[in-house]
């Protein structure tokens, strides 16, 4: 079966569903209900038959409940249990009045790492539940948006028909038609499976249903990054610079309790040494982190210039729209052509929803990457 003839076949049948009425608003109802059925159904039906012979009804989550979902996740659970064993062993540490000074030292040592690393393996999670929770949104609004331009060509195939029979236009047009909507409907269908890839992704790290997500609130979307030095002063806190400045500690208390007057000159010199390299090691973890730290405020900068585009292009976008639509209301377009406008400024709105999205994720890879609490994206 030819493409063109594949796509009268679709038009066809879904003409069977779409109301006889002329009202073009209804007939674009009818085609949504058919092309979901004929589309979505067989993509999305194992989901919807699951919950009806459950009959549990779903409640749509919001980012803040999938983010404290960040606990159950391996690498948090891991972590608190390291983190209740350093303590423990300080204490058991501390109780035994036999414990030399460098074990104390240890022990102090592991339980602030085994901290810093739990916060760490947080801000990991958050990232990555964020972003499974975005996506469920892009696909959702992405699908909606297949389904607008499915629509769109489907009245271009009408009217591409009317237009033969009337004389007014010509075979390939009617052809040209048919295969823009085979192409919609391939869109869709993507979109569809997509969707439910998206919502897979999520139910499986977070265990919440990926219908009818909430929108990410202004709040968050507005999170504004702390200034850069603050930022770097707090990377004294991350592991890589704990674990380095710990070297360090220990190096120069193994260094003090070697008494000139009894210690062996070679002792001295190398314990002395090592001091010396453990700080040379902090200084190059330093820099590490550091450069990590640009590059990540770097993509930080570079996703909000990408938003400020997109809203640019919305804001354009919604002006022409606007303009169209009083052009519609005075009857010098088509209802097609200003639909053919309204579809650009839905897929305007997509792109800004996405590149704000992109600034929420570059923020979360900001606080996981460096091991940096961000106000507001720190907690849930």
């Amino acid at each position: 079966m030819t493409r063109p003839h594949l796509a009268w076949t679709m038009r066809t049948s879904l003409r069977t569903i779409v109301s006889p009425r002329r009202s073009a608003d209804r007939r674009r109802r009818g085609l949504l209900a058919a092309v979901r059925a004929t589309v979505l159904v067989p993509v999305l039906w194992p989901v919807l038959s699951a919950l009806l012979i459950a009959g549990a009804p779903v409640q749509a989550a919001d980012l803040a409940e999938a983010l404290a979902r960040a606990e159950d996740r391996t690498g948090v659970v891991t972590g608190a249990l390291e983190l209740e064993d350093a303590r423990r062993r300080l204490e058991s540490t501390e109780a035994d009045p036999s414990t030399l000074r460098l074990d104390r030292l240890q022990a102090e040592h592991a339980l602030e790492l085994a901290d810093a690393a739990l916060r760490t393996a947080r801000y990991r999670a958050y990232a990555e539940i964020a972003a499974a929770y975005l996506r469920v949104l892009e696909a959702s609004s992405g699908r909606d948006f297949a389904e607008d331009g499915a629509g769109l060509s489907e009245r271009a195939v009408d009217i591409a028909t009317i237009r033969l029979e009337r004389g007014a236009g010509t075979q390939l047009d009617l052809r040209d038609a048919e295969t823009d909507l085979a192409s919609a409907l391939n869109d869709l269908a993507a979109a569809g499976q997509g969707l439910a890839l998206a919502k897979r992704s999520f139910e499986s790290l977070t265990g919440l249903p990926g219908e009818g997500l909430a929108p990410v609130p202004d709040g968050l979307l507005a999170t504004e990054v702390p200034d850069e030095a603050l930022l770097a002063a707090r990377l004294a806190d991350s592991p890589t610079l704990l674990r380095a400045s710990h070297g360090v500690e220990l190096a120069r208390a193994a260094l003090d309790l070697l008494d000139p007057a009894y210690a062996p000159a070679r002792d001295i010199e190398s314990a002395e040494l090592a001091h010396a390299r453990a700080g040379e090691g902090l200084a190059e973890a330093r820099r590490g982190v550091e450069l990590q730290l640009r590059t990540l405020l770097n993509r930080v900068e570079a996703a909000r210039d990408a938003a400020s585009v997109a809203h640019d292009a919305l804001a354009n976008a919604r002006e022409r729209d606007a303009i169209e639509r009083a052009r519609l209301d005075a009857g010098l377009i088509a209802e097609i052509a200003y639909d053919q406008t309204r579809l650009a400024t839905r897929r305007a709105e997509l792109a800004a929803m996405q590149a704000d999205h992109e600034v929420l994720l570059a923020l979360f890879d900001l606080q996981a990457g460096a091991g940096v609490a961000i106000e507001g994206l720190d907690a849930f």
